[in-house]
Formats: C-alpha cells, sequence, structure tokens
C-alpha cells in the first residue's frame, strides 16, 4: 500500500520544471485569483502509518528539488504536517488527522513553526498552495486541488480535493482500495446539504467499514458540522465535535446520535457515491 503513497505524492509533483514548461503556465501557477479566501478549513484524515509514510517521502522529494534537473513547480505541504490529533482505535491501527485552520485573509491560525507563518492561495490553474508570509516569492507547496467538478452540478462542486480524488471517479477504480470510496464529491456534498448534521467520511468495501484517506473542507459561510467516520468497528468524532466534546472514539453510536437529536449514519447506496460514469451526458457536452 506503500505505493499508493507514492503515487499519490508524484502525482502532485509530476508538473515538469518551470524552465520545461510554456511561459503562461509557469506564469499561472504564481498568478493567484482576486477574490476572497474562503476555506476555512482543510482536513486531512488516514490511518496514521500512512500519513507519516506520506510525510516521509515528501521530504524526500522535497530534499531531491535541489538537485540541478528535478525541479518542480510545487513543494508538498505535507512534508511540513505533523497530526494535530491521532485518536487510537481498539483493535484497529490509529487515525491521524492533520487540520489548517485559516481567517479570512488566508493565514493559518492554528499551526506552530513553518505552517504557522504561511498562508493558502488559489492560482489560476485552481491549484491550492501555501506560501510563506515572510517569503511570497518563494516557492509554493502543493495540498489540494480546487475542482469545479461536473459542469452544471452544485450537489458537490466546487470542492477540495487531493490528488487521489482524480482517479477516484473514473472508470477502473477499484472499490477494495484501501484508500477509500469516501472522497472529496462525498464529503462536500454533506457539507453543502443543509439538513446534514454532520459529515460521515466513512468508506465501505468488501473488506469492511473504515476511514480510509479523507481531504475536506469548510467555508466561512458554513455551520459547523461534527466529522464522524466508522473505523473497523469503532466510530470516532475527528473535528468539531458537538457541545464541547473532544475529538475519539464515540462509545455507543445510538446513544451519541440520541444525545444530540441526529439521526443515525446509514450506509449509502453506493460509494463512491458521485462516480464520473453517472455523469458522462454532462462531461460530454
Amino acid at each position: 500500500m506503500k505505493r499508493y503513497i507514492v503515487v499519490a505524492i508524484l502525482i502532485m509533483l509530476a508538473l515538469p520544471a518551470p524552465s520545461t514548461l510554456a511561459a503562461d503556465t509557469a506564469d499561472a501557477s504564481r498568478t493567484w485569483l482576486d477574490r476572497p479566501w474562503e476555506i476555512r478549513y482543510v482536513l486531512f484524515a488516514e490511518e496514521a502509518w500512512r500519513m507519516q509514510s506520506e510525510i516521509s517521502v515528501s521530504r524526500r522529494l522535497n530534499a531531491e528539488q535541489k538537485t540541478p534537473g528535478k525541479e518542480r513547480i510545487y513543494l508538498s505541504a505535507a512534508a511540513l504536517f505533523k497530526p494535530t490529533s491521532t485518536p487510537a482505535v481498539p483493535g484497529e491501527k490509529p487515525i491521524a488527522v492533520v487540520l489548517l485552520t485559516f481567517d479570512r485573509s488566508g493565514h493559518i491560525v492554528n499551526q506552530q513553526g513553518t505552517l504557522g507563518k504561511m498562508s493558502g492561495k488559489r492560482n489560476m490553474l485552481d491549484t491550492l498552495v501555501l506560501i510563506s508570509d515572510a517569503a511570497p516569492g518563494a516557492k509554493p507547496y502543493y495540498f489540494a486541488k480546487w475542482s469545479q467538478g461536473i459542469p452544471g452540478d452544485v450537489t458537490f462542486s466546487p470542492a477540495v480535493c487531493s490528488s487521489t480524488d482524480r482517479s477516484r471517479y473514473e472508470a477502473g477504480w477499484d472499490i477494495e482500495n484501501y484508500i477509500g470510496n469516501f472522497g472529496c464529491r462525498e464529503w462536500t456534498s454533506q457539507l453543502y446539504a443543509r439538513d446534514q448534521p454532520y459529515i460521515d467520511v466513512t468508506s465501505y468495501s468488501p473488506r469492511g467499514t473504515h476511514i480510509g484517506e479523507s481531504v475536506g473542507w469548510s467555508r466561512f459561510e458554513d455551520p459547523p458540522k461534527p466529522v464522524i467516520g466508522r473505523h473497523g468497528k469503532t466510530w470516532l468524532c475527528l473535528h468539531e465535535c458537538p457541545a464541547g466534546e473532544k475529538p475519539g472514539v464515540i462509545p455507543n453510536i445510538k446513544a451519541w446520535t440520541a444525545k444530540h437529536g441526529y439521526p443515525m449514519p446509514e450506509r449509502p447506496r453506493k460509494q463512491p457515491l458521485y462516480p464520473n460514469a453517472d455523469y458522462q451526458d454532462d462531461l460530454n457536452e
């Protein structure tokens, strides 16, 4: 499974060196959209060992960019990550969560060290990057993609997506892939649904239920929503837990939902719920 981590990182760093790009592409990567920053937070969640592997690979790839001929347009922001929480899960491997919280100017406000001195930007290529507040002209750090989704559909777009999401919705996706069948479209549809009181990131597959590789977000206009998921037999609250509860294990999901007046989580009719195959007419317009 390590190869999936490496592949995802290679995809997001695979753009050729600026010297080999058309000038307009290189310029677009450093041209920020002139619009207000609208992302309140971005959350990354997956099993802790995979998160650590991704961090290690990202650091190596970033270091390699110092070698002539290996430069790329972006560095990987994952190299700067440190889990903000690592909830233990009985009988399963722990989950790691990395949270980036932004103010309305795009500055990261919940991190220390290098990340605490960076701001988010969206460029003309719809790439989401972090730049140094002290050195805004330095090479940006890639962290996600701003996806416009399916033309004419606002159920799950626009969305903040990962490199993995590029293939998650295409034909040939392996539903047994442990990266998971819950992606940015599923997250965003729940974020936008006003009658949905939480965001359930559970991946369902023939192997069972788990929290796979998830990248999610919220806007400043969105009300806080708990982020929950089932990993094996255990339900977790990962972020914005209700009534001041701390992130961690939900001992009894029936009691928890009843306590907060929520409906019980339900398995979706399929996953991924919004594959491209369901929107061929729109995609081919």
